[in-house]
């Protein structure tokens, strides 16, 4: 009875045994036809993963263009190829094999050492064996079926290049890879460490929408070499095309009428009239907008050539590479008058009240500088005296006003003051009472624009302007808009600004009337296309000629139509030999921009 108890508790127990081995079966068999079936997809991936390796391709962005106002390419990128081994060798390829043939198309022995280099640090990706080279060399390579075969991999990208590189090459300025100083910021901005980024001038200034968005493309290649999958990770992006302000054409004009001034001055003028003359500046803008339309710079440089050039410009006492329109700082000399005229009637001088030229100041006993007295004399009222220049009339002005006074109204009219200009510019100095070498002497001096003072050809052009607009100073500008390349759409316009200054016709109106009288008493200017008005400048160096006297500059600003001002000018001759030496460059943009 208890054998027969026993034996029935045996046979249960292997029962539950049986059931609960069949229900352990059962699971395991599920589990392994789920694992087969419906996540076969994502252990697929899981086994790739683990028998491949994953790096990230950069797809360089065009930089956008940047054109004239009327749409001429001033610079541009030219497409250049980057070629890349790729690592581990594609199917079908050999990697030695495929270093042999990189090392016989290049003349390079260097691709195995850099290939060990690379196997130090990972196991897959592309190594770059040749950079910026052009669509000949890329050729070689697909004749060697090395970019067909998957072994290398070609990459295009653009490098700067310059239609015309001696147009505008200071404003322009110059692309390159983010320095070790600039990586910092760099980073900050979300930029690779080989970024290529505007250096200087409107390429750095606006190189946010120049220079677009590198894509990204993420690659996954087995350890056979073979490309499993690529993801797109971002889309490259072009950058705009910015739009200048500037006339190509007018710009050509400029810079042939300075360097021609500059040769007729050195082979036709004396000793200190012209002859020492070699470098100059001049600049043209728009009354209306503050839109600069042409700058010229002399001497200047070719930026197709910068680079290669660069230890020669460098070392060249000319100084090339500055720019001496934003850059260069002059005294103005008689240029400056009418800032101290602004101010003599804003405090309220009789425009008709007159002060007796004799031809000595002799108000200082220890200081009494002199007039030349060019077609005046006696009796001078502010009209005349800026007609003829009569430094008499200026320096008892200038003393009753003050010179901080006077220097202060100059800032308002632009001078010794930023113009707004995108680029890099000098800041320039007026003369006041405050400076270490200050005496009454220096009042007079200041007043005709001596003294401490000195600004930039781009500052005088927007007290040009100034003067122009009664009062309305603009802020000086060299691009208009930004468009997309592709679609012509504006992504970004430049707002036109002005400062004004008070006093309106009252205070603008006889020195408009002046400046006109000025102008015709010039030839040249004259028998312009247009009536313009001007003003010349004679500044003293401190060079002294040979037998004798000062070394000047010749300084012009001038506007036109003297009634219905359009553009606004400014023009430097160093050692130019006197101011109306300056004029007949004026007349060349008045021909070339109302001549018929």
């Amino acid at each position: 009875m208890a054998n027969r108890k026993n034996s029935h508790h045996r046979r249960v127990r292997v029962a539950v045994l049986m059931v609960l081995c069949g229900a352990v079966f059962a699971a395991f068999f599920a589990r392994l036809a789920w694992m087969q079936f419906v996540r076969a997809d994502y252990y697929a991936d899981k086994a790739a993963e683990a028998s491949s390796a994953s790096y990230t391709v950069t797809q360089h962005a065009a930089r956008g263009a940047i054109v004239d106002s009327a749409g001429v390419v001033l610079a541009r990128d030219t497409t250049v190829y980057d070629v890349y081994l790729r690592i581990p060798a594609p199917p079908g390829t050999d990697l030695r094999e495929t270093v042999k043939a990189i090392e016989s198309l290049t003349g390079s022995k260097d691709v195995e050492t850099q290939l060990a280099a690379f196997f130090a640090a990972a196991s897959a990706g592309e190594l770059p064996v040749m950079q910026g080279v052009d669509s000949d060399v890329l050729t070689s390579f697909y004749k060697a079926d090395l970019v067909q075969s998957g072994a290398v991999r070609a990459a295009a990208r653009g490098v700067r290049t310059w239609p015309n590189g001696t147009l505008l090459p200071h404003a322009l300025g110059f692309t390159g890879p983010i320095t070790a100083e600039q990586w910092p910021t760099a980073r900050r901005r979300g930029l690779a460490m080989d970024a290529v980024i505007g250096q200087s001038g409107l390429e750095a200034a606006y190189d946010d929408l120049l220079r677009g968005q590198d894509g990204r493309v993420l690659v996954n290649t087995g350890f056979d070499g073979a490309v499993r999958r690529t993801v797109p990770l971002r889309e490259a992006a072009p950058g705009a095309t910015l739009v200048l302000t500037v006339d190509s054409a007018l710009q050509k004009e400029l810079q042939n009428a300075l360097l021609s001034q500059i040769e007729v001055l050195r082979t036709t003028k004396a000793a200190g009239a012209g002859r020492e003359c070699r470098a100059g500046a001049a600049v043209v803008v728009d009354v209306q907008t503050g839109g600069i339309l042409a700058t010229a710079s002399v001497p200047g440089f070719d930026l197709n050539r910068y680079r290669a050039d660069y230890a020669a410009l460098s070392a060249d006492a000319a100084a090339p590479l500055l720019d001496r329109v934003c850059q260069g700082l002059y005294a103005p000399g008689s240029a400056f008058k009418p800032a101290v005229a602004a101010a003599a009637l804003t405090a309220g001088i009789d425009p008709a009240a007159t002060v007796n030229c004799t031809g000595r100041y002799g108000f200082y006993s220890g200081y009494q500088p002199g007039c030349l007295q060019y077609g005046h004399g006696g009796p001078v009222d502010l009209r005349t005296a800026l007609e003829y220049s009569c430094n008499i009339f200026f320096y008892d002005v200038g003393r009753r006003l003050g010179v901080d006074v006077f220097s202060a109204m100059a800032r308002q009219l632009g001078l010794a003051t930023p113009t707004g200009v995108e680029i890099t510019e000098a800041q320039g100095r007026l003369t006041w009472s405050s400076d270490e070498n200050y005496q009454a002497g220096l009042t007079l001096m200041a007043a005709i624009g001596q003294g401490n003072t000195a600004v930039t050809p781009l500052q005088l052009a927007a007290y040009a302007a100034t003067l122009a607009n009664c009062g309305q100073r603009p802020a000086l500008h060299f691009a208009d808009r930004a468009v997309n390349a592709a679609t012509g759409e504006t992504v970004w316009q430049y707002a036109p600004t002005f400062t004004t200054v008070s006093g309106g016709e009252g205070v603008f109106g006889p020195i408009r009337d002046g400046m006109k009288r000025m102008a015709r008493t010039t030839r040249v200017l004259r028998e312009g296309p247009v009536a313009c008005a001007a003003k010349t400048g004679s500044p003293q160096l401190a060079d002294t000629l040979p037998g004798g006297g000062h070394y000047v500059n010749s300084v012009l600003i001038g506007y036109a139509p003297a009634d219905d001002p359009q553009i606004a000018m400014a023009v430097v001759l160093e050692y130019g030999g006197g101011g109306s030496n300056a004029a007949p460059i004026l007349r060349a943009v008045l021909d070339a921009v109302f001549g018929v």
